[in-house]
């Protein structure tokens, strides 16, 4: 199972319908393509977590980083892993407010994930705490 972890920021005039719409989208074609993960997303950046055939998720990833509701696109960790963490979601989606730990949310969404992605997950939110 192929994987892509990736950190972005929203465009200063993104709306919450915005992003309801990416969610409404991505999970559409993730199901068409095989693809499961999530995405956590603040007024400040979006953590997205995507995992499938290789082929299909450098596709999509492809076509997130060249959108113009977002810019700073940046990969943080990309690879094998040895089973699909979040099986069960096409795009699992949780809204932070800046005032909020990112901590507690992702440890709660990753509590069936492999100990080394779960542990990766959730120093990125460690990360995030500290920089908010």
């Amino acid at each position: 199972m192929y994987r892509l972890v990736y950190i972005s920021t929203p465009k200063p005039d993104i709306s919450r319908t915005d992003v309801e719409h990416i969610l409404k989208a991505g999970r559409k074609n993730n199901a068409k393509n095989g693809i499961t993960g999530l995405l956590i997303q603040d007024r400040r950046r979006f953590l997205q977590y995507l995992e499938g055939e290789a082929a299909q998720v450098e596709e999509t990833f492809a076509r997130i980083a060249s959108d113009s509701r977002h810019s700073a696109v940046i990969q943080l960790k990309v690879g094998y892993i040895g089973r699909r963490q979040f099986p069960n979601w096409e795009m699992a989606s949780k809204y932070i407010d800046d005032v909020d730990s990112l901590l507690p949310v992702v440890t709660d969404m990753v509590k069936n994930c492999d100990r080394d992605v779960a542990q990766e997950l959730m120093n990125f939110a460690e990360a995030r705490d500290r920089a908010a």
